[in-house]
């Protein structure tokens, strides 16, 4: 069976996948996301898009209490080598597609998209999943490194399956969530940052 070439691309990258984050303050706007991104006594996180687990040190320090972090991927090689580094039993590691979230509806207290948005696919289908599989006062946050702009002119740069992968303006992604009855607290977008907060109201 032929592999989706995008995922395709990921699964081959996973082993040099680290070596790419060469932001000199790369940790530091990790921390900034997560920190913008906390939701107290949460339990239940989706790290969606998690590659070779990019936040879990920090996740695994800032919610100790957490059971289980799911680390999810499409990317089998992205999960064995989050595997190989964090060989943590409080993490749940899953391979699956985003478009078709093998979970059960309202499932997660945390929900966090870093740097995985545009390779998701159709973003409207894609948030509106993500944002299901919230629980009542759950909290999803979108991030990445770099504005809309800049990140899909990176893309469309490339030789390879995501060159057209698209991320969406802050305010476009905030109209989205609250077209699906989100509490959209933050939208931010700038040079060196993109950050989008939405939440879930009471059941």
């Amino acid at each position: 069976m032929t592999m989706n070439p995008k995922r395709q691309y990921f699964h081959d990258l996973a082993l040099q996948w680290d070596s790419f984050l060469t932001v000199a303050d790369a940790p530091a706007r990790i921390r900034r996301y997560l920190e913008r991104s906390a939701r107290r006594g949460a339990r239940r996180i989706l790290d969606v898009g998690c590659g070779t687990g990019i936040l879990l040190p920090y996740l695994l320090e800032m919610y100790p209490q957490a059971a289980p972090v799911v680390e999810f991927d499409f990317a089998e090689g992205m999960l064995a080598e989050n595997a190989r580094k964090f060989p943590d039993q409080r993490i749940l590691r899953v391979c699956a597609d985003a478009q078709d979230l093998p979970f059960v509806g309202l499932s997660f207290d945390l929900i966090l998209c870093f740097s995985v948005l545009p390779h998701l696919g159709d973003t409207a289908p894609a948030v509106e999943k993500l944002y299901q599989a919230l629980r009542p006062q759950g909290v999803l946050t979108v991030g990445h490194m770099s504005a809309s702009k800049e990140l899909n002119e990176f893309h469309r740069s490339l030789d390879a399956p995501v060159m057209r992968d698209k991320l969406l303006s802050a305010g476009e992604l905030g109209e989205i969530l609250r077209r699906l009855g989100a509490a959209v607290v933050c939208m931010e977008e700038e040079t060196d940052w993109y950050f989008v907060r939405a939440e879930k109201g009471s059941a």
